[in-house]
C-alpha cells in the first residue's frame, strides 16, 4: 500500500441516539488503537497487517443548534481520553459545509435525521470526501440516484451504517438459507422501538415514519444477501397514539406515575405509530415487515427485533429476545441485553473498548475510504466489502413506495373505501396503482 501518507482525518456531523454508544465509542477506539483490531468482525482480518499503521483522528463535530451544546459536549467527552488531540465544535443550519471547508476531512460521517442527509453527503463528495452514513440512504429513489452518480463520477466511497448486516447470528442464518431451507417463499421481519424514540428522543419523528426509520435494516438484510429486487408493494400503517398524543400523554403518565408535564413532548406528533409492509420481489418470493416505534418503555428489550425466513425445504429464526440473555435487577425490572450489537470491555484497568456488530458496520466503510484512498484499489473492487451506495438504491425505492401508498390507503381508509393502493416497481420507476381514482 501507499505509505506516503498513513492518516484518516474524520469529522462527524449529527450526535443522535447512538452517538455515545456506538458512534463516539467506535471513533474512540479507532483513535487508539486503529481499524485494524476491528476487522475479524467484518470477515477482512487478512487486511490486518495492511492498515495496521494507519491512525485515524476525529478533527471536528459539528451539530445544528449551538444552544442544544450537543458538539461541545462531545467533544468534552473525547477530551477526557485524548486531551493531546483536539477536536473543534462547530454549529450551524449547513455545518458540514464549514467544516468541510475549514479541516478538509478524508472522511465525513453522517449522523443528522434521516431527512438531512442527502446534501451533506453530495457536498463531501463535491469537496473530494469519502462518506459514512447513518441509514437510510436518503427518502427518495431521486436522491439516491443522485448519490449513486456523483459517488461513480467523484470515485469516492459512500458507505451506509446497515449494521444489521454484520449481527453475527443473522448473517449466518442468511449465508446458509438456500442451501439448508431451500428457495425462501416467505421472509417475516420485525423491529420495533421504544415510545421514546418517537415522543422524546427524536424532535424530527414527524418528517419520517417508523419504517423509513428502521424497516430499511431488514430491506437490506434480505435484499444482500437473498439477491432479490421488489417488484410490488402493499403498505398500511396506524396513526393513534401520536397523532392524538396531546391527550394519550396524560394517561401514559397516570399508568406510570409520573407528572404528565416531565414528558419531553406533549403535543400532537403527526406521524405513524406503526406501518405493516409487503413486498412482493421479482422470484416470487414475499417479504412482510411491521415496524412501530411506540413498544412500550416497559418491554424487556431495548428494541423488539426478529427475522424468519419459511424455505421449502426448512425455516430460521433469529429473535433477539431468545437469543439474548436475561436479567432481573432490583429497579429495573426483568430485561434482555443485546452486547452481541455494542458490547464493551476493559482489560485490566485499561481502556473502555467496544465490540458488536455496531461497530462492525462503521469499521466497513472506513476500511473501504482507507484502502481506496491510501491503497488506491479500484472503487469496483470493494463493492461486497461494505454497504454501498447502490446498493442502498431498492431500500430507498421500498421505503418511497412505502410512504406514498400508506398515505393514500390511510387516506381510503379514513373514508370508508378499504385499502385499496398498491405500488408497482421497476428499475427505474414507482407505479403507485390507486384504483379509487
Amino acid at each position: 500500500m501507499n505509505t506516503s501518507t498513513r492518516k484518516i482525518n474524520v469529522a462527524i456531523i449529527g450526535g443522535g441516539m447512538f452517538f455515545d454508544d456506538i458512534i463516539g465509542q467506535s471513533f474512540k477506539d479507532f483513535m487508539r488503537g486503529g481499524i485494524a483490531g476491528a476487522l475479524t468482525s467484518i470477515g477482512m482480518s487478512h487486511l490486518a497487517a495492511d492498515v495496521a499503521d494507519v491512525s485515524i483522528d476525529v478533527s471536528a463535530i459539528g451539530t445544528r443548534s449551538e444552544r442544544s451544546g450537543t458538539a461541545g459536549r462531545i467533544v468534552d467527552w473525547f477530551a477526557e481520553e485524548f486531551p493531546e488531540k483536539p477536536i473543534e465544535a462547530c454549529y450551524g443550519e449547513t455545518v458540514w459545509r464549514d467544516i468541510i471547508a475549514k479541516h478538509q476531512p478524508d472522511v465525513l460521517f453522517v449522523a443528522t435525521p434521516d431527512n438531512v442527509h442527502t446534501q451533506p453527503i453530495l457536498d463531501a463528495l463535491d469537496a473530494g470526501c469519502d462518506v459514512i452514513t447513518e441509514k437510510p440512504l436518503c427518502l427518495t429513489t431521486a436522491e439516491a440516484d443522485q448519490i449513486i452518480q456523483k459517488a461513480r463520477d467523484a470515485d469516492r466511497v459512500v458507505a451506509v451504517d446497515m449494521h444489521k448486516r454484520f449481527d453475527p447470528f443473522v448473517r449466518d442464518m442468511m449465508l446458509n438459507a438456500n442451501q439448508k431451507y431451500g428457495e425462501i417463499n416467505r421472509v417475516r421481519a420485525v423491529l420495533e422501538e421504544p415510545l421514546e424514540v418517537a415522543t422524546e428522543i427524536f424532535a424530527w419523528a414527524e418528517e419520517s415514519n417508523p419504517f423509513t426509520y428502521v424497516g430499511c435494516h431488514w430491506l437490506d438484510v434480505v435484499h444482500h444477501y437473498l439477491q432479490v429486487k421488489p417488484r410490488a408493494v402493499f403498505a398500511t400503517g396506524q396513526k393513534n397514539l401520536l397523532l392524538h398524543w396531546d391527550e394519550h400523554h396524560v394517561e401514559i403518565a397516570r399508568r406510570q406515575g409520573v407528572d404528565p408535564t416531565s414528558f419531553k413532548r406533549q403535543h400532537s406528533i403527526n406521524t405513524w405509530d406503526s406501518i405493516d409492509v409487503a413486498v412482493t420481489y421479482d422470484n416470487g418470493m414475499r417479504g412482510d415487515y411491521n415496524n412501530n416505534w411506540i413498544n412500550p418503555a416497559e418491554f424487556e428489550g431495548a428494541v423488539n427485533q426478529e427475522i424468519e425466513l419459511y424455505g421449502i425445504y426448512g425455516r430460521g429464526l433469529v429473535d433477539q429476545q431468545d437469543r439474548g440473555f436475561r436479567e432481573a435487577v432490583i429497579g429495573d425490572g426483568s430485561r434482555t441485553r443485546n452486547p452481541s450489537f455494542g458490547g464493551r470491555i476493559r482489560h485490566c484497568g485499561g481502556e473502555l473498548e467496544l465490540f458488536g456488530y455496531g461497530k462492525a458496520s462503521i469499521a466497513s466503510g472506513l476500511l473501504a475510504a482507507i484502502r481506496r484512498r491510501l491503497g488506491g484499489e479500484p472503487l469496483a473492487s470493494l463493492d461486497d466489502t461494505y454497504p454501498t451506495a447502490a446498493s442502498q438504491r431498492d431500500v430507498v425505492q421500498v421505503i418511497e413506495a412505502v410512504a406514498l401508498v400508506a398515505e393514500k390507503n390511510y387516506e381510503h381508509f379514513v373514508a370508508g373505501r378499504g385499502t385499496p393502493v398498491t405500488a408497482r416497481l421497476t428499475d427505474t420507476d414507482i407505479e403507485v396503482i390507486d384504483p379509487g381514482q
